[in-house]
């Protein structure tokens, strides 16, 4: 067995197998858990996670530890499967991405990931991509400017958004979400050119995006930032959130609903919904309105599935 030289602090950017890569001490290592951590109780380690390294003679990397988490994301897990995934640690915002065209803008989808990020407590930015596509795509960021995000619209291929995207990067740990072929990695290639992240064109059948993203991948980003990068998805839903709490996850909803006329207010069809109205009179967007009831009606679902 090689000799033990010191111990290291890291932050994990990937696991492969039982391989992690680490991160430390502006170098990247690739490690394996010790023993106790394999077969004891201790968390599991997650993209993200500030861990204690045993770093030996040979070269090689044993994660010692697992630090306090300071945020974790979770999502559903895909398919029809009822788990929860953790996503990754120590996320600082989320950013949303989605794409004028190639493949069309998906308000519904979109509002799927905002949500996983608001039900996760984790501030969001919204990206608008491929705005060389459509010279319209403005009209897209209301919805989510009148919700209190931010957004910002992005060409990767023109470069266009990219320096004002690095300033919301700069210093924070960013996890990018967002439907499948809205161009993450292209993104994340124009953020930081020597990434060399895959990317795939959009299928001209389908026009809907393909997969390049196989898991969270952590990289760092200027002097100081890290961006995870995920799986493109075609579908994503929420966890754990009784009805009563989905309209939490819509921000804007919030001073409207405190006008509502009874306190377990749904905002669907009851007399008296300043939700309701508020969309009416266009104050809200209907779009996230839209996203709202169909979130609802799976909450519901999920909280009496004897009912189909």
């Amino acid at each position: 067995m090689s000799r033990l030289v010191a111990h290291s602090e890291g932050v994990v950017l990937s696991r492969a197998g039982g391989i992690y890569r680490v991160h430390t001490a502006g170098q990247v290592v690739e490690a394996t858990l010790r023993g106790r951590m394999k077969h004891g109780t201790q968390k599991h380690v997650l993209v993200g996670d500030h861990v204690t390294l045993a770093m030996r003679a040979d070269g090689g990397a044993t994660i010692e530890a697992v630090h306090e988490r300071s945020s974790i994301l979770k999502r559903r897990s895909p398919g029809r499967s009822r788990g929860v995934r953790a996503v990754a640690a120590n996320v600082d915002q989320v950013v949303v991405v989605g794409s004028a065209r190639d493949p069309e803008w998906d308000p519904s989808l979109v509002d799927r990931f905002t949500a996983v990020a608001q039900a996760n407590d984790l501030p969001t930015v919204v990206v608008i991509n491929k705005v060389d596509l459509d010279p319209a795509a403005e009209r897209h960021a209301e919805p989510y400017r009148q919700a209190g995000y931010s957004v910002l619209l992005t060409s990767a291929t023109r470069e266009y958004g990219i320096e004002e995207l690095r300033r919301q990067l700069a210093g924070r740990v960013s996890l990018f979400s967002g439907p499948t072929g809205v161009g993450k990695s292209s993104l994340l290639n124009a953020l930081e050119p020597g990434l060399r992240l895959r990317t795939a064109a959009v299928s001209r059948r389908t026009r809907a995006g393909r997969h390049t993203t196989v898991s969270a991948e952590m990289h760092p980003l200027g002097e100081d930032g890290f961006v995870v990068d995920t799986p493109g998805l075609r579908d994503v839903g929420l966890w754990g959130l009784e009805p009563r709490e989905v309209a939490a996850v819509f921000p804007e909803f919030g001073e409207y609903a405190a006008g509502c006329r009874f306190d377990d207010c749904r905002h669907l069809e009851e007399p008296g919904c300043a939700v309701a109205d508020a969309v009416g009179c266009g104050a809200l967007a209907a779009s996230r309105y839209e996203s709202y009831r169909l979130l609802l009606e799976e909450a519901e679902r999920a909280a009496r599935p004897w009912l189909g």
